[in-house]
């Protein structure tokens, strides 16, 4: 499957006017786990199939949501769509500075798990320490997570400085 649920994933921030259509459309596939039919995302969104079935023709084109063509068709989230709406909104709305300081942060946070852990990562870390220290490792990996995203935003950051130079 294309996307599949993740538990790294941003919160989502809806672009649509609030309790329209499209908001309650957006939010309820934000927040799928799985994929699902049009019937029952037209239960969770509180909508009419038809209008549904019309919108996610929408979001399927731009990326929203990817359709998989089984009987009947279902629908999931784009968990790739949703991870670059976050980093471009932290560009957009951080300085380059406070992306960077942001990023150190995360990289002495990283850095602190691979030494307590004597691992370069949380998959390094040994089975029989993992279940004891299975908070650390899910913090461990979301710091990496968000550091992905940080650096990425800084890149974009990076890019509109050479463009205005």
């Amino acid at each position: 499957m294309g996307s599949g649920p993740s538990c790294e994933s941003p919160p989502v921030e809806n672009p649509f006017t609030e309790d329209s259509v499209e908001a309650r459309l957006y939010e309820t596939i934000a927040q799928l786990q799985s994929p699902r039919t049009v019937s029952e995302i037209a239960a969770r969104a509180d909508c009419d199939r038809q209008t549904v079935r019309e919108y996610l023709q929408s979001f399927v084109s731009l990326g929203v949501v990817i359709k998989h063509r089984n009987e009947p068709p279902t629908y999931e989230r784009n968990d790739a769509y949703f991870e670059w709406d976050t980093v471009k909104t932290l560009a957009h709305e951080h300085s380059l500075a406070e992306i960077e300081e942001h990023a150190q942060t995360l990289l002495e946070r990283i850095q602190e798990y691979q030494d307590r852990y004597d691992a370069e990562t949380p998959d390094d870390v040994a089975d029989t320490t993992a279940e004891s220290a299975e908070a650390d490792l899910a913090g461990w990996r979301a710091a990496r997570s968000e550091l992905r995203r940080y650096e990425q935003a800084r890149q974009i950051r990076l890019s509109k400085s050479e463009n205005s130079a």
